[in-house]
C-alpha cells in the first residue's frame, strides 16, 4: 500500500501512542514542567472536569515560563495554549499529518466524541509509524533523490 493512501485509511488510534500526561488546569506550573520532566515528554494535555481545556508545551516554557520564576506557582491555566486542535480517535492520520504542517504542531491531542482525552500524537509517532511500515522507502532516501553516487560508500 502507498503511503499516502495509508495515511489517509488509517485512523489516529491504530498508531501507537505512548500514553498521555494529563493534569487538571488547576496545578502550578512548576509541578506541571516537573511532571513533564519526570515522564521525559514535551507537553502536557490539560483538563477541567474531564474534558480537554488545553495544552502545555516546551515552547510554552520557553516563551512564557524562563527567566520568569513567579510564574512557577501560578495555575498553568493562565499559560496553557486554550482549546487547542485535536482530532477524534476515528480521524485518519492524515489528518493529524496536515494538521501539523498548516499549524506548526509537535503535539496534537486525540479525544472522543465528547471531547475526552484519548491520547496524543507527537511528531514522532509520525515518524515512528512510517519507518516500522515504509522503511525502504524513508530510510534509502539520498538528501536530494535525483543526485547519484561518484563512488561506493566507504570508498
Amino acid at each position: 500500500m502507498k503511503i499516502e493512501r495509508s495515511l489517509r485509511e488509517l485512523e489516529v488510534l491504530a498508531l501507537e501512542l505512548q500514553p498521555p500526561l494529563i493534569l487538571d488546569t488547576n496545578v502550578c506550573v512548576g509541578d506541571v514542567i516537573e511532571a513533564m520532566r519526570q515522564h521525559g515528554l514535551g507537553y502536557t494535555l490539560l483538563q477541567t472536569d474531564g474534558s480537554l481545556a488545553g495544552i502545555f508545551t516546551e515552547r510554552d516554557v520557553f516563551l512564557s515560563v524562563l527567566g520568569h520564576d513567579t510564574v512557577l506557582g501560578e495555575p498553568v491555566a493562565a499559560y496553557m495554549t486554550v482549546d487547542p486542535a485535536r482530532v477524534n480517535g476515528s480521524d485518519p492520520v492524515w489528518r493529524v499529518v496536515h494538521m501539523m504542517h498548516a499549524g506548526g504542531y509537535r503535539q496534537v491531542p486525540v479525544v472522543d466524541s465528547e471531547d475526552r482525552i484519548l491520547g496524543c500524537v507527537r511528531h514522532k509517532d509520525l515518524a515512528g509509524y512510517l519507518v516500522d511500515h515504509y522503511a525502504a522507502h524513508v530510510l534509502n532516501l539520498p538528501p536530494d533523490p535525483e543526485q547519484l553516487a561518484r563512488a561506493p560508500e566507504g570508498g
